[in-house]
């Protein structure tokens, strides 16, 4: 019985992992811990072009917004006051990780629908167009170990 009691305190106080895929690009993202987690196989600047475009396009006034090789951040207030906090971070191999989390207890949805907007302005063409490709006779980094 006390397992049980035990077992389910713990069920309430460690949140869930959920994976959401995106269905335009099928892009996999993780929400956990409040927020959703993605790794992305762009350039960093390439994904905070896209975030701070998606934010703007989602009517998010924003706070404070830098970025550099290695990382970024975008913050941000919504309509309900909830502050919306965009993460960027350079990974191995031209790589990129991206983290959003909305309020102080995480929104989900909301999240959610940011990484949607997101991943449609990285599928945009003007966005792959900047993107750098590779030469015909490179190859790309293994991953680092």
């Amino acid at each position: 019985m006390i397992l049980l009691a035990v077992g389910l305190a713990g069920g309430w106080l460690v949140p869930g992992c959920t994976t959401y895929r995106d269905p335009v690009t099928g892009q996999e993202a993780r929400y956990r811990f409040e927020t959703l987690r993605a790794e992305l196989d762009l350039p960093i600047r390439t994904v905070y072009t896209a975030a701070k475009r998606a934010t703007s396009e989602l009517d998010l006034r924003s706070t404070r917004a830098a970025q550099d090789g290695l990382a970024g951040e975008i913050r941000a207030v919504n309509a309900q006051l909830e502050t919306v906090d965009i993460q960027v971070g350079a990974l191995p191999g031209g790589r990129t990780e991206l983290s959003i989390r909305v309020g102080v207890f995480g929104d989900r949805d909301k999240s959610i629908v940011l990484f949607e907007s997101i991943m449609a302005n990285l599928s945009a063409p003007e966005q792959l167009a900047a993107v750098p490709s590779l030469r015909w006779d490179e190859k790309p980094l293994e991953s680092w170990r």
